[in-house]
C-alpha cells in the first residue's frame, strides 16, 4: 500500500513528466498546442498542491531526495515551458536563452530558494497571457485554478508562504548569505 511520502513523489515525478510533455508539445505541435499546452500546466500546478499536502501529513516528515527536490522540479517546468514558448514562436529564442542564463546565473550564485519561485513567474505570466488571448476557456480555467489555490491554501498562504518568499527575498541583499 502507498504512504502519503510515496504518494507525494510519485506526483512530483509526474510534474517532471508534464514539463518533458510541454517541451515535446513546442517542439512537435507548436502554437496549435497552446490549450493543451495550458491544460498541462494546471494539472502541473493541481499536483504541486497535491504533493505539499501529501507530505506534510507524512506522520514521519521523512526526506526523499524527490520531494527535497520539488522546487527543482518546478523550476523544469517553467523551463519546459519556456521551451514551448520558444518552440511555438512566440518568444524569441535570444531572449529565452538570455533569460535562462541570467536566471540561472542568480540562482546559482545566490542559491536563492525565493529567487527560484520567483524567476517562474514571467513565463507562467507569458502563457497566462497568451491563453486568455488565443484560447479563452483555458485562460480562464488557468486563471480560475490560481483563484481557487489561493483560497484553498488561504491560512496557510498569507501567513506561510508569502512571509518565506519575502524572508528569502530579502536575504538576497544581506551580506552574511553563502
Amino acid at each position: 500500500m502507498l504512504d502519503v511520502k510515496t504518494m507525494a513523489d510519485t506526483l512530483t515525478a509526474s510534474r517532471f513528466l508534464l514539463a518533458l510533455v510541454i517541451f515535446w508539445l513546442g517542439l512537435r505541435i507548436g502554437q496549435p498546442a497552446l490549450p493543451t499546452v495550458t491544460l498541462a500546466l494546471v494539472l502541473g500546478w493541481a499536483s504541486d498542491l497535491l504533493d505539499g499536502a501529501l507530505a506534510r501529513r507524512d506522520r514521519n516528515q521523512r526526506h526523499t531526495w524527490l520531494g527535497d527536490s520539488d522546487l527543482s522540479v518546478d523550476v523544469c517546468v517553467a523551463l519546459g515551458l519556456l521551451c514551448y514558448l520558444t518552440f511555438s514562436n512566440y518568444v524569441s529564442p535570444a531572449i529565452a536563452l538570455s533569460y535562462i542564463l541570467m536566471t540561472g546565473a542568480l540562482i546559482w550564485r545566490f542559491r536563492s530558494r525565493a529567487l527560484a519561485m520567483a524567476a517562474q513567474a514571467p513565463v507562467y505570466a507569458i502563457l497566462l497571457h497568451l491563453a486568455l488571448r488565443d484560447a479563452p476557456p483555458y485562460g480562464a480555467l488557468a486563471v480560475g485554478w490560481i483563484v481557487l489555490t489561493v483560497i484553498v491554501t488561504w491560512p496557510r498562504f498569507p501567513k506561510t508562504v508569502v512571509p518565506e518568499f519575502l524572508q528569502g527575498m530579502r536575504e538576497l541583499g544581506s551580506d552574511d548569505g553563502d
